[in-house]
């Protein structure tokens, strides 16, 4: 319950930290090798930065566009632009206000980008799999913002309450340089622990919508293809598991040994990543790439406006998932969403 988060955080924080110490203090990377990191979280991220800037252009851009769920997918893009500004600081020296700025970049907008996944996972989870009223999706947007804002603040807060803000290998974040056992521990209850929750729910929700369009395929339902667009809007949450595959595996080898120089570097490459993946879904949809390719003029007559959709009860996600039928015999068939 919400009630026992705060007592199960201080738990998981303490069992952490009496595990033995990270040994990425005691054995430092040649300034070659730190370099080399720094020049590939600077390209990366660059990329990245880039194909989150498309994301917010072409929804700013087509208000057709402008559906609730894509409106999820902006905040996405919008926490991965900041989250590449600060791993575009590069290197900087610890305890500078570059490398705290940095720091706190990376925690902050790294924690609400994950967050926000967990959101359209929810959206499509509750929504589209489970039958609740768009009315009731609606209101949630109000509670996204407040439950991921805060805890994202809450979670970079934390750290800086023992002073685990430095140098990381290669970059600022969660340092354990002065104070191992309890940098240890608040990498994983403020960042770990959380993305691996929220992938595992991801995962999940994908499992489900998976296991929706093979009975719609063996039903020989008419809704395949609506159910197809479905699913795609689950591959952002799914960015999600193989951006951060390879630093959970870093993070946790650090625990026991010091850092291996090539694992880091695949750990720099997806963490920088993530923007250019979720451009790359997001320039796959249907009503995307029909703006990109000119061919809006079929899309765009006699479309409505997002708010007078909505208020009719227009559908969620304007890419066709309006028709979506539902298998449970209680459930009753839900059209025009």
């Amino acid at each position: 319950t919400m009630a026992s988060f705060p007592t199960s955080t201080w738990l998981v924080f303490l069992l952490l930290a009496a595990l033995p110490a990270s040994a990425d203090q005691d054995d430092k990377f040649s300034s070659e090798q730190e370099r080399n990191i720094v020049i590939v979280s600077i390209f990366f991220s660059a990329i990245s930065f880039c194909g989150s800037s498309f994301i917010v252009f072409m929804y700013m851009r087509h208000p057709s566009l402008r559906s609730f769920v894509f409106q999820l997918v902006v905040w996405i893009s919008a926490s991965d632009m900041l989250f590449s500004v600060g791993n575009a600081i590069g290197n900087p020296a610890d305890e500078s206000p570059a490398c705290y700025t940095q720091a706190i970049f990376v925690q902050f907008f790294g924690l609400s980008s994950m967050l926000w996944t967990a959101a359209i996972a929810y959206t499509v989870d509750a929504v589209y799999l489970k039958g609740r009223s768009l009315d009731d999706a609606l209101d949630l947007k109000k509670r996204f913002h407040l439950a991921i804002w805060g805890f994202s603040a809450l979670f970079t807060i934390l750290p800086a309450t023992t002073d685990n803000y430095g140098q990381s290998t290669g970059w600022c974040w969660i340092s354990v340089e002065n104070n191992a056992e309890s940098g240890t521990a608040w990498r994983f209850v403020c960042f770990y622990i959380p993305l691996w929750m929220v992938a595992t729910y991801n995962i999940c929700v994908y499992a489900r919508v998976r296991s929706a369009l093979n009975e719609a395929i063996e039903a020989g339902a008419a809704n395949v293809e609506n159910i197809k667009h479905l699913q795609r809007m689950v591959y952002y949450p799914l960015v999600l598991v193989g951006c951060y595959f390879f630093g959970t595996v870093s993070r946790i080898q650090q625990i026991v040994g010091p850092p291996i120089y090539g694992l880091v570097i695949l750990h720099t490459i997806g963490m920088s990543s993530q923007g250019t993946c979720n451009a790359l879904v997001y320039g796959l949809t249907p009503s995307v790439k029909q703006k990109i390719c000119g061919d809006s003029a079929k899309m765009l007559e006699d479309e409505p406006s997002i708010d007078e959709d909505m208020a009719r009860g227009g559908r969620l996600v304007e890419i066709g998932l309006d028709q979506i039928e539902r298998k449970s015999p209680t459930a009753v068939e839900r059209t025009d969403i």
